[in-house]
């Protein structure tokens, strides 16, 4: 999991929520006076060393029946730290509207992971259009293109599981045909997805946005160090050259 303090990577240790035993409780608490669901807690400390915050869980379990079969379905959302107070950290070379809308879905991703995953979505769509070159008002559509286009396989790899998981096709076709700036319809996926397609959306950040200024800002500080020396400026595309030479 992802540490919701710290951002980074923590094996999700959880321990259930210690009552004493003399109160003759157990780890769980009924919803309701009709005891048709239960609430139990757990947490966890964050590996990371540098971080080691203690994260809290809670978990809200319902029945509901399917012609008279009872079937379980539990909500879970973290307790602490409490909603808004860290968000997934954001390059700042990211511009603000993709900032302001991947963090509007990061704070709602266990509120609501469902619109999470829709803004996720939106945002990934918009990354293919703009920086990836594909024009098409389907997300399913870009994925595909972009996948056949010459890009690292570990990112196009992903993004084609993420459209069969996701079966962008017939899910999201009927939103996107009522014209550009429409969400997605609802797709109901659980949190472990909706968090993914938040990393997958990290990863392009990184390829189209955060790599290619950082990159850009070292060839400018060599020419501007080879300026300084009375050298000859390298010619445009010599870099790579130079760099395998």
């Amino acid at each position: 999991m992802k540490c919701p303090v710290c951002g980074e990577h923590s094996p999700a240790a959880w321990k259930s929520f210690q009552v004493p035993a003399y109160v003759g409780a157990t780890h769980a608490i009924r919803s309701g006076a009709d005891d048709d669901g239960e609430i139990s807690v757990d947490w966890m400390h964050c590996a990371n060393e540098e971080c080691k915050e203690a994260v809290v869980r809670i978990h809200e379990t319902t029945t509901r029946y399917v012609q008279h079969v009872p079937l379980r379905d539990t909500d879970t959302w973290v307790a602490r730290p409490r909603f808004g107070e860290s968000l997934r950290p954001v390059d700042p070379l990211v511009p603000p509207s993709y900032r302001r809308d991947y963090l509007e879905s990061a704070a709602i991703l266990d509120t609501s992971h469902r619109m999470s995953a829709v803004l996720a979505r939106r945002i990934l769509g918009d990354l293919l259009r703009e920086y990836g070159g594909q024009d098409h008002r389907r997300l399913d559509r870009q994925i595909d293109d972009f996948v056949e286009d010459a890009h690292p396989s570990r990112l196009t790899e992903s993004l084609h599981h993420f459209r069969e998981v996701g079966n962008f096709g017939a899910h999201t076709q009927a939103a996107r045909e009522a014209g550009d700036g429409e969400l997605p319809e609802i797709i109901d996926v659980d949190r472990d997805e909706a968090e993914w397609t938040l990393d997958l959306v990290d990863r392009l950040f990184d390829y189209f946005i955060v790599q290619p200024a950082r990159d850009k800002a070292f060839r400018k500080s060599i020419d501007e160090k080879i300026e300084r020396a009375g050298r000859r400026p390298l010619e445009q595309g010599k870099e790579d050259e130079i760099a395998s030479s």
